[in-house]
């Protein structure tokens, strides 16, 4: 029996990193990509046993239609997972933000969860029977992002802190289907996210000129320290592999920081973060 998993936003970084590491590791892959020349790369690249699937995960109708393609290429075998990835970053001052750019932010990293894993649930709630029995579980790629929520990317904090509240209620929805809910949380991957976000349009006002400057900054930094993305591949895959799992896996440099900030009291944190910011970028109060 060959056992599939879905991996939306499959066409790079993370998305990409989890098609080639599944592959290798003898899984079957329905790679949700949005074109045509994506998903002719990752075929080419990483061999026959990835199928790519059209679809979008703001548009219903491409993934019913990419579901009804992932069962002709299934056929009598399984879907043991599905791997949400897919998501964009709008970056900017909330003041500053569109709301059509907050409802984009959300409709992708959080709507866009929702209709893939509804969509496609009824292909993996099927239990397989001994000796093809499989662990099944729904892996949602949250961040950092969905603990923390840092200055200027509260759209994106807000997408991501919102999909760590839906995997908690799904995953204890799901106990009588036996599957399990696994939120994955990197820090800072070296993806191609960091040079799109230098490219992109960044929402702000006169009083944060100052910080355009600091965010290039930023962006450097992280790609410099940024993990692998076959890092987080990995822990896909033993996500998806292994019998028992956590709820939540955190990926990033020196966890231990990250874990000692969160136990802070918020006030000293803010004080932080705003000294951080006078510091680097030269914004001061009003």
């Amino acid at each position: 029996m060959k056992y599939f998993v879905l991996v939306t936003g499959a066409s790079s970084g993370i998305g990409e990193a989890a098609c080639k590491t599944l592959a290798e590791n003898n899984y079957d892959v329905l790679a949700g990509v949005r074109n045509t020349a994506d998903g002719a790369r990752l075929e080419s690249n990483y061999g026959s046993r990835i199928h790519s699937l059209m679809m979008d995960v703001v548009d219903e109708e491409s993934i019913k239609h990419a579901k009804e393609k992932a069962k002709e290429i299934i056929g009598i075998d399984a879907l043991v997972a599905i791997v949400n990835n897919a998501g964009i970053v709008v970056a900017g001052a909330f003041l500053y933000v569109p709301i059509e750019k907050w409802k984009y932010q959300l409709d992708v990293n959080v709507l866009g969860v929702i209709r893939t894993t509804q969509i496609f649930f009824d292909l993996l709630k099927v239990k397989l029977d001994e000796p093809y029995r499989h662990p099944r579980r729904i892996i949602n790629i949250s961040s950092v992002s969905g603990l923390f929520a840092s200055p200027f990317i509260g759209a994106y904090a807000a997408s991501k802190f919102a999909l760590e509240a839906l995997s908690d209620s799904l995953r204890r929805e799901l106990y009588m289907y036996d599957i399990q809910v696994v939120l994955i949380e990197p820090g800072n991957i070296i993806t191609p996210i960091w040079e799109k976000a230098k490219k992109s349009d960044y929402y702000s006002g006169p009083e944060y000129d100052s910080i355009t400057a600091y965010k290039e900054k930023l962006i450097d930094e992280n790609i410099r320290q940024g993990l692998k993305a076959d890092i987080v591949a990995d822990r896909i895959l033993k996500s998806i592999r292994n019998e028992k799992v956590s709820a939540r896996y955190l990926i990033r440099a020196k966890a231990w920081k990250f874990r000692l900030i969160q136990l802070l009291p918020v006030r000293w944190v803010d004080l932080i973060i705003r000294n951080k910011l006078k510091s680097n970028s030269g914004i001061r109060p009003f």
